[in-house]
C-alpha cells in the first residue's frame, strides 16, 4: 500500500502542512500536473515556492506509486441536458398564446 504524500510550506518562522505541492514542485519531480492528480497528489496552483524537501518526497511517492501500479480514474465531466426552448404549452406566454388563462 502507497502512504500518503504531504506537503510542508514554511509560513513565517514555522513549517506546517501544506494544501498541496506547488506546480514547479510537481514539475520538477517530472510529472505534469495532470499526471500528478491521477496518482493521487494534491496540486496547490496558487502556491509559487518550491522546496527541496518536497521535490525528494514527491520523487519518492512516484516510484512507489508507480510500482504499486496506483492509478484513480479520471472525474468524469458532467453532461448538461441540451439547453432549447421549454415547452411553450406550460408556460404562461404559452398558455396566453393557446387562449388558457384564467377562466371569468
Amino acid at each position: 500500500m502507497v502512504r500518503n504524500v504531504e506537503p510542508i510550506v514554511q509560513r513565517e518562522d514555522r513549517w506546517r502542512e501544506g494544501r498541496g505541492f506547488s506546480v514547479s514542485e510537481v514539475k520538477e519531480a517530472g510529472i505534469s500536473v495532470f499526471e500528478a492528480r491521477r496518482i493521487g497528489i494534491p496540486v496547490d496552483t496558487r502556491r509559487k515556492t518550491s522546496f527541496v524537501e518536497n521535490i525528494e518526497e514527491l520523487v519518492e511517492y512516484i516510484e512507489e506509486a508507480n510500482e504499486a501500479g496506483v492509478r484513480y480514474p479520471k472525474p468524469k465531466e458532467e453532461v448538461k441536458p441540451h439547453r432549447g426552448r421549454a415547452y411553450r404549452g406550460l408556460t404562461a406566454a404559452g398558455k396566453k398564446m393557446r387562449n388558457l388563462g384564467h377562466k371569468k
